[in-house]
């Protein structure tokens, strides 16, 4: 007996073939966003190609900083524990990465190291531009201030002290220490009546700390001068 065929070409009924279905079809999108996405395809392409270049341009610059950081933050460590050529290890941590926290801290370094090689004026001269790029919210701010401030008292410029030390008495936890030192700020000034004023607000601002009842020199000598004012 001869073999049948497996498919008849006689038997087979020829069907029309239905439309081909897009890929857009097969996420089951509706038909308005398909004939959306194929309208403004071309824009839509470009649009995310463009997010696509933006999100990897992100990502290198922030691998970058980190690089940048990272590298900075050695070389501020290698100049700080220098026993020699610190000051020029400090200055090339500035130059080079001066846009980082630690070129920011390698200045403050080298305006200390001009206090304590009696150089006040340079010393003046760095913190002034130093406080000049704090933000108000800097954790720097009061370091800052402090030592700027107390630069300009021992040069016996008062006046550019006090504005210094009234910005640090704004912030908070430095209230009381900033307040007496308005009081001998304005006291050194002549100005009797201002300095009884900010030592009345520092001993009413520590009146209430813990460890009232035991004996507080500091309390107690702003008390003698406030006295001594009232005269």
């Amino acid at each position: 007996m001869a073999d049948q065929p497996v498919f008849d070409p006689k038997k087979i009924e020829l069907q029309q073939l239905g439309p081909v279905m897009g890929l857009l079809e097969q996420f089951n999108l509706p038909p308005k966003a398909i004939s959306f996405i194929r309208r403004n395809q071309r824009a839509l392409v470009l649009a995310i190609s463009v997010g696509v270049i933006l999100a990897i341009a992100a990502s290198a610059y922030t691998t970058y900083r980190d690089y940048r950081a990272d590298r900075a933050a050695s070389a501020l460590d290698a100049a700080l524990v220098a026993k020699q050529d610190r000051r020029a290890m400090l200055e090339k941590v500035v130059q080079e990465y001066g846009s980082t926290p630690s070129g920011l801290w390698a200045r403050i370094e080298l305006a200390l190291l001009d206090e304590k090689e009696g150089q006040r004026g340079q010393a003046i001269e760095r913190f002034v531009a130093i406080n000049a790029g704090l933000g108000v919210g800097s954790p720097l701010k009061p370091l800052v201030l402090t030592k700027l401030s107390g630069l300009y008292e021992s040069e016996q410029q008062f006046d550019k002290a006090v504005p210094l030390v009234t910005e640090l008495a704004a912030l908070e936890g430095f209230s009381p220490a900033a307040y007496r030192t308005l009081g001998r700020l304005q006291e050194q000034m002549g100005k009797k009546e201002e300095a009884a004023a900010m030592y009345g607000k520092y001993l009413e601002l520590t009146g209430g700390q813990p460890g009232q009842g035991q004996a507080d020199p500091a309390r107690d000598m702003v008390q003698s001068r406030l006295n001594q004012l009232k005269k």
